[in-house]
């Protein structure tokens, strides 16, 4: 008989007894360990556990980590909606912007997102550059998101004034 044989042949009633004895409520492991001669042995190890062999490392569908914000939306459906916020309060800005008057709006990275309900975002951007004709003006401005729609915005620039303002209000210049 060769040592190949000998191994399988004590291992058959580890395998068969040890899924008996693992204890699928507590989630115990269950270790059994067979001496094969001096320097050899064979362990087998078998349990249950509640993320059916997931490692952490590879979490992107790992549901024993499945938390909930306050108004239960889990940490992916939220990252969608902020990201959906920040383009909404972009392309507002940029829209209302260029009906003031300035052409050109260029934004930074600089954003500050809050939860403020269920589907509803206060994105405050910082730095964003407002670009006309003669002049360029910064300002930070707050955006109020709700349900992909902008309903609020602060802080745009007001556009500058043309000419200059006579005493008698008269227009020149």
């Amino acid at each position: 008989m060769t040592f190949r044989v000998a191994a399988a042949a004590f291992a058959v009633p580890a395998l068969f007894a040890a899924p008996a004895a693992a204890d699928p409520v507590r989630g115990a492991n269950v270790q059994l360990e067979q001496k094969l001669g001096a320097n050899t042995s064979l362990v087998v190890q078998v349990g249950q556990n509640d993320r059916h062999g997931r490692d952490d490392r590879y979490g992107r569908n790992d549901h024993r980590d499945y938390r909930v914000n306050q108004w239960g939306q889990s940490q992916r459906e939220v990252r969608g909606l902020r990201r959906d916020a920040v383009q909404a309060c972009r392309r507002e800005v940029a829209k209302q912007a260029y009906r003031i008057g300035y052409r050109e709006v260029d934004f930074d990275d600089d954003r500050r997102v809050r939860q403020i309900g269920p589907f509803g975002f206060r994105v405050m951007l910082d730095d964003v550059e407002f670009e006309g004709r003669r002049r360029e003006r910064e300002s930070d401005v707050t955006c109020t998101v709700r349900r992909g729609h902008v309903v609020d915005i602060h802080d745009l620039p007001a556009p500058g004034r043309r000419g200059y303002q006579h005493a008698g209000g008269r227009r020149g210049y």
